[in-house]
């Protein structure tokens, strides 16, 4: 089997400033990338505060528990994973690996961040050489939104777990023609707007109205459905009387915390449903398994069940080779 290497997301950015920089190319994203270099910021420390910091458990000046981690993953990565592909999402989408050792660059430029605290600016950077780079539209739109995603918007650094985000990795791939022997269920490399996209659609051939999607500030809920006859058969086994479906679509359940909030919309609703595109149910969850609780099973039933559905569906996937798709349930 060919090995596989790993990825991460990189935010090329300054966060809570108060003013307009002088310099505002020191770190900029594209800018930072057309000169081949991949900083990060965090504080005015050099790369060996970071280190000595995170192995004694200390403490540095401005910066959480969170953000010393990431630094420091960052600083040791060339030690640690020098073959690691990093992605970064600005203007365009940069897909690079790392060259030599961490630098720094000192500077005289300094800011004031929102707490009026004023602080130096030192660039922790590695030269970088560009792999490739696209337009956003010129990619699989897992890819292509994978900002839209707290977990890489609101971090700097952060590794792109596999079990977690297999479709973004498989996309990454893709485009820079890495994915030789690696397989995934194509369901899995829809993005979560086209997986809740992809059950407003079904609901809707199954003769649902749906006034809007993406509940936004409506907790725990994307989608309405609301039914004027009767809800069809062969769109679910449990039978219920309320003509309005409230809807959550999750593409995989591994938050704990979430878990229980979704076990007890379920028990105290008995219109609300929970769609996933797990190929297993949730231990915690099992109860309401194929009742209100709906898998990767029913999603694929629905979308043999309908040409249209499955022609729409088969169009978002046509980037992924045959060869790199799990079995499913599709000729």
């Amino acid at each position: 089997m060919t090995k596989q290497n790993k990825y991460y997301n990189l935010n090329i950015k300054l966060n809570n400033i108060t003013k307009k920089s002088s310099k505002p190319d020191l770190y900029d994203a594209t800018k930072n990338l057309e000169r081949k270099r991949a900083p990060i910021f965090f504080g005015p420390y050099k790369p060996e505060e970071y280190i000595n910091a995170y192995k004694n458990n200390q403490k540095l000046e401005g910066l959480d528990k969170k953000q010393l981690n990431e630094a420091y993953n960052f600083i040791q990565l060339y030690k640690e994973d020098p073959e690691a592909r990093l992605i970064t999402i600005d203007q365009k989408i940069w897909i690079y690996k790392i060259i030599g050792q961490i630098k720094y660059e000192s500077t005289d430029e300094t800011i004031k961040k929102k707490d009026d605290q004023i602080t130096k600016i030192v660039p922790k950077y590695y030269d970088v050489e560009i792999i490739r780079e696209y337009k956003k539209e010129d990619v699989p739109y897992i890819l292509a939104s994978m900002k839209e995603n707290q977990a890489f918007s609101r971090n700097t650094f952060r590794m792109i777990d596999e079990k977690k985000y297999g479709g973004n990795i498989a996309a990454i791939k893709f485009v820079i023609d890495e994915l030789n022997d690696f397989k995934i269920d194509p369901l899995k490399t829809l993005s979560s707007v086209q997986l809740e996209f992809l059950v407003v659609k079904i609901f809707e051939k199954n003769g649902a109205f749906i006034p809007a999607w993406r509940g936004g500030t409506l907790k725990d809920i994307d989608i309405i459905a609301e039914f004027e006859g009767n809800i069809p058969d062969n769109l679910l086994i449990k039978k219920i009387e309320e003509k309005n479906i409230k809807i959550q679509v999750k593409s995989q359940l591994y938050d704990d915390n979430k878990v229980k909030n979704l076990k007890k919309s379920l028990a105290e609703s008995n219109n609300f449903f929970l769609i996933t595109a797990d190929d297993e149910p949730h231990k915690d969850l099992k109860e309401y398994y194929e009742k209100k609780y709906l898998t990767s099973k029913w999603i694929k039933k629905q979308i043999d069940n309908n040409p249209e559905i499955k022609k729409w569906y088969k169009k978002c996937i046509e980037w992924l080779p045959t060869e790199n798709r799990k079995e499913t349930s599709f000729k």
